[in-house]
């Protein structure tokens, strides 16, 4: 008889589940339906605080090392490689891809799915421990919204690490409601218990008083989308995978990103410059462009500077009038040198006749 959901994630005691699994692989040896089983206990343990932690280890071996290869097996096997050794793994890679570059081909997305749910599922039971539920809601492969709610949730998860390890259910098929498959999208979730821890859905509006705690909020929420890479050696992924990983980082990131552009942007009704004028920067116009203001001082303190100078300036005038004016009778009464002739002098010039020196 197959299992349920209801089995696989409520039942409390660990052994008899495991019993139940192998019951139904003697049966079966069901390989697809087995595979599925073990690694949703696996993604169980993941998100609840009680260890479910590396379940059903005989049938986990025999299933590398015996059973016959499928695409479900090749599909799942990057969750089963802390059941093996290391010199044994690569051996099961020989058996179940040929070669190490068909598995790192065919399984580069389940290996970084399986890096989701590596050290999770910690919490420690204390006599104060607290009860939470893990409530999310998925859609079915008809589009249909359903609930799904978890209990024994481990609330040291973050936002972003539980929505990582949900995704993993995506790539489950065994679960269905009658013809139809459950667990194909995943829309939301949040953790209830004595109280909300955190939520995927839109906040309503608060008042004034609860501002304080909405800025540690999300302070809180800023520190957790930083350490979304904690405890991933970067190093050990292929090119495929860390294009994989950067994607789904930008689909968690963008929201926040484009809310945060939009309230930087300008409002529509402000007034915008054009292109080419800069603040700040005169254009090679502008540098032509004398203001009515500076050509009216100029003209004013040129005028004053004239009122200061025109004494001067007449006096020169009649120095230079007289200098120029020659004498009445046309000859002059000045030397070359400027100085004045003597009475001897003027006498000879008075009765020089050029006629008589052209003969």
């Amino acid at each position: 008889m197959e299992l349920t959901r209801r089995q696989i994630f409520t039942m409390k005691n660990r052994k008899n589940l495991e019993k139940k699994v192998h019951k139904f692989w003697e049966e079966t040896k069901n390989t697809d339906l087995v595979v599925e089983y073990i690694v949703a206990i696996i993604l169980r343990n993941a998100l609840i605080v009680s260890d479910f932690s590396l379940p059903c280890p005989e049938i986990v071996r025999e299933l590398l090392f015996q059973a016959q290869p499928n695409d479900t097996l090749r599909k799942f096997c990057p969750f089963f490689k802390d059941y093996v050794e290391e010199h044994e793994w690569l051996s099961i890679i020989k058996r179940l891809f040929k070669n190490e570059t068909k598995y790192y081909k065919a399984t580069k997305k389940m290996r970084l799915y399986e890096g989701y749910l590596k050290d999770r599922g910690h919490a420690v039971i204390t006599d104060q421990y607290d009860s939470y539920t893990l409530t999310s809601i998925f859609e079915d492969a008809n589009g249909k919204k359903h609930t799904w709610n978890l209990r024994d949730a481990d609330p040291s998860n973050t936002l972003e690490e539980t929505k990582r390890i949900l995704r993993v259910l995506t790539t489950l098929t065994i679960f269905h409601k009658g013809d139809v498959r459950q667990f194909v999208k995943l829309m939301d979730c949040d953790f209830k218990g004595t109280t909300t821890i955190y939520s995927t859905k839109q906040p309503k509006e608060q008042p004034q008083e609860q501002s304080a705690q909405k800025v540690t909020t999300e302070t809180t929420k800023a520190t957790v989308e930083n350490s979304m890479l904690e405890g991933f050696d970067l190093s050990m992924l292929t090119k495929e995978e860390l294009i994989v990983l950067i994607k789904e980082i930008f689909e968690e990131v963008e929201p926040a990103s484009e809310e945060k552009e939009s309230s930087a942007q300008i409002p529509e009704n402000s007034e915008k410059l054009p292109p080419d004028m800069i603040l700040g920067r005169k254009t090679e116009m502008d540098s032509r462009i004398v203001p009515a203001a500076s050509v009216k001082a100029e003209k004013e303190a040129q005028g004053d500077m004239a009122t200061l100078l025109s004494p001067t300036l007449a006096a020169e005038a009649v120095i230079d009038e007289k200098l120029e004016k020659p004498p009445k009778n046309g000859k002059s009464t000045t030397r070359a040198g400027g100085k004045k002739l003597t009475k001897g002098e003027k006498k000879i010039i008075k009765n020089f006749k050029p006629s008589k020196w052209r003969n």
